[in-house]
């Protein structure tokens, strides 16, 4: 899948063909993809023992941040291992060693513009997921059917894919359909007040910072898309397990020496601050289910954000979109009642 680095077509040529190759990526990665959003909610419905002695809620947005880099980093041996295998492949093979030799080598200017995509991730990750703490992850996931509409808009304007009139229907109905869904929590009735108690006051500012928070989130991830698409199908032609690679090396470390000391500092509801590394880990070492999430969630992101960049290299960004937005589907499917007893989402401490 990895191993022929030069892309399908030049950029501004149109949509690749869907092949059966990529059919079977697409699907691994939504099967990865709703795992990744029920591991994660699942993360935020834990509680276990803090700083202060007692049962906390377990939210560190930045170490949920954190791990899905780390989790990216993996992609890294498998990028070695493979050019060493085509390496030694192309020793007995005069077709493979001229197409490799032909291929644009890779330098440090080429290291440094694959870590772009990581500044995106990272930013469209933080507000996702602060996001997804205001909101139901159906809903959650139903706004991010935005991206269609912005890589859309993006592959018109920014790489030269022209849109046909009935792509433009599409992302109409597209936009239409999203802003409905953003309205629908505002519109949610209230619960009646029993008798003798005093009427609830409104209050939407919990559904309207999740609905921003989101949308937010969903632009910047639609530039990661766009990019992403650019630098392997352009001149750059970076091979897909180096880019999620390198996401996650400059991701890892974005987070660990820029965005954890300033939520060390930031004022917030986690003992003062926004994020306490400290009272993150006591509860990780509290708790054998938070342990269990946490590794199950950095392995799920890893096949998730690799078949993810697959999707991109073989077919397009949009396709890339159009994954993310086939999950509110099979999240649904797994919160059935036939379903979700297997499901975890309330493992014991």
């Amino acid at each position: 899948l990895v191993g022929n680095h030069e892309p399908e077509g030049p950029m501004g040529a149109g949509e690749k063909p869907c092949t059966g190759q990529a059919s079977a990526v697409f699907v691994i990665g939504l099967v990865a993809g709703t795992g990744c959003v029920i591991f994660s909610k699942t993360l935020f419905e834990l509680k276990s023992e803090g700083l202060n002695g007692e049962l906390l809620p377990f939210k560190p947005q930045v170490f949920q941040s954190w791990l899905m880099f780390f989790g990216m980093l993996f992609a890294l041996p498998m990028y070695l291992g493979t050019e060493w295998l085509r390496a030694r492949k192309a020793r007995h093979d005069p077709a493979l060693k001229a197409a490799m030799d032909a291929e644009p080598p890779v330098t440090v200017k080429t290291l440094l513009m694959l870590g772009l995509p990581a500044v995106f991730d990272l930013l469209s990750v933080l507000l996702m997921v602060a996001g997804l703490m205001h909101i139901s992850a159906s809903i959650w996931m139903l706004l991010r059917g935005g991206g269609i509409v912005f890589v859309a808009l993006m592959k018109q304007f920014a790489l030269g894919d022209r849109l046909t009139p009935a792509m433009w229907w599409g992302v109409g109905f597209i936009a239409l359909a999203v802003t409905m869904v953003g309205f629908s929590p505002m519109l949610a009735e209230a619960p009646a007040p029993s008798k003798g108690d005093a009427a609830p006051a409104a209050d939407s500012s919990g559904p309207l910072a999740g609905i921003a928070l989101t949308i937010a989130g969903t632009f910047c991830q639609s530039l990661q898309y766009v990019y992403e698409e650019k630098v392997m199908a352009g001149d750059v032609q970076a091979p897909p397990w180096l880019l999620i690679g390198m996401e996650g090396f400059f991701g890892t470390l974005l987070c660990t020496l820029v965005v954890y000391p300033i939520a060390q500092i930031a004022p917030g509801p986690d003992h003062g601050v926004v994020e306490s590394l400290p009272n993150t880990l006591l509860q990780i070492e509290h708790s054998q289910a938070i342990q269990q999430m946490a590794l199950g969630f950095c392995v799920l992101v890893f096949i998730l954000n690799s078949f993810s960049v697959l999707v991109t290299f073989m077919l397009s960004s949009v396709w890339h979109a159009i994954l993310d937005n086939f999950r509110p589907i099979t999240i649904w499917m797994c919160k059935s009642p036939h379903l979700s007893p297997y499901l975890p989402t309330s493992p014991p401490r």
